[in-house]
């Protein structure tokens, strides 16, 4: 790959038939191989203007996710223009909700444990802080790694549920 994968970095994501989602890494770790992602939509099917990436912001994402790397570290992505002045500050590592499937069981009592999940900036392998889910945090994205495959899958979906269009002037 030409470009190295660096924090800031946007690339189009294929989630289907000539149909792209834009993606910033936010996180990008020494080692790992796992990658923070924010991801907008529309749906589009051209690649976006530099003045439209350079105006995007964390609370415009349809979704936060993390995933390998392998397909922009081998180029199957498209590489778009980085953000000019990258601030981890402004796109924050957020936690993310796990269901263990675990159950625990006391006389009386069963308990299914949701837990809510937290990385640090420079590991999003290892969690730093794990506790058990609130009812509210049980809308927070899944505590999964997305192969490339899945994360276009998802972030398809994300997408389509968010705008069905795939006009901009709707997005927001």
């Amino acid at each position: 790959m030409s470009t190295p994968i660096r924090e800031g970095l946007f690339f189009l994501l294929p989630i289907g038939a000539g149909q792209y989602g834009v993606g910033l890494v936010a996180r990008a770790p020494r080692r790992g191989g796992i990658l923070l992602g924010y991801f907008f939509g529309p749906r589009r099917t051209t690649r976006p203007g530099v003045e439209w990436l350079n105006s995007r912001f964390a609370g415009q994402a349809a979704c936060v996710a993390r995933f390998r790397d392998q397909a922009l570290f081998r180029g199957e992505w498209p590489v778009l223009p980085s953000l000019p002045s990258f601030d981890r500050m402004q796109w924050p590592v957020p936690a993310f909700h796990r269901f263990d499937g675990s159950i625990t069981a006391s006389p009386g009592t069963v308990t299914v444990t949701d837990w809510r999940v937290e990385y640090g900036d420079d590991n999003l392998v290892t969690p730093i802080h794990e506790q058990p889910a609130t009812t509210a945090e049980l809308r927070l994205g899944e505590d999964l790694v997305y192969d490339p495959r899945s994360l276009c899958r998802e972030v398809g979906a994300q997408l389509l549920t968010a705008v069905p269009s795939a006009d901009d002037s709707v997005w927001r």
